[in-house]
């Protein structure tokens, strides 16, 4: 027979299995915490590579601003298997090419964001999150 100390003890073992692996997973993609979901930004720029891996993929890209200066940004966005269902593929975006994207920017503004859309080199834009 268990007793009641023994059986709290074994709760408490079940409720941490179960738990902890949804708190850690929360907490890896929580987009509000690292991003300003109240807002948009859109940049123009060069491809200079896209990380097509998990569990995030990055296009990094040289936008140049209205006083000349350039900015590499990171935009992050789903791993390979989610962004080949939307289109984009490891040979869709290369180096040097120009193309736009609208996102969430970092919180702490960082040149940061979330991919939302996507405009293409050939002007289709694609829809991603």
């Amino acid at each position: 027979m268990i007793g009641t100390r023994q059986m709290r003890q074994c709760l408490a073992w079940v409720a941490l299995v179960v738990l902890a692996p949804a708190s850690v997973s929360d907490a890896h993609h929580s987009l509000p915490a690292l991003f300003d979901t109240s807002t948009t930004v859109r940049i123009s720029g060069r491809v200079t590579a896209f990380e097509f891996a998990a569990p995030h993929s990055y296009i990094h890209l040289s936008v140049v601003d209205e006083a000349g200066v350039e900015t590499t940004w990171e935009i992050e966005s789903y791993p390979p298997g989610m962004l080949v269902r939307k289109g984009l593929t490891p040979q869709t975006l290369e180096p040097g090419q120009e193309i736009s994207a609208v996102g969430i920017p970092s919180r702490d503004g960082r040149p940061l964001m979330r991919l939302l859309t996507v405009t293409m080199p050939d002007g289709e834009q694609r829809q991603i999150q």
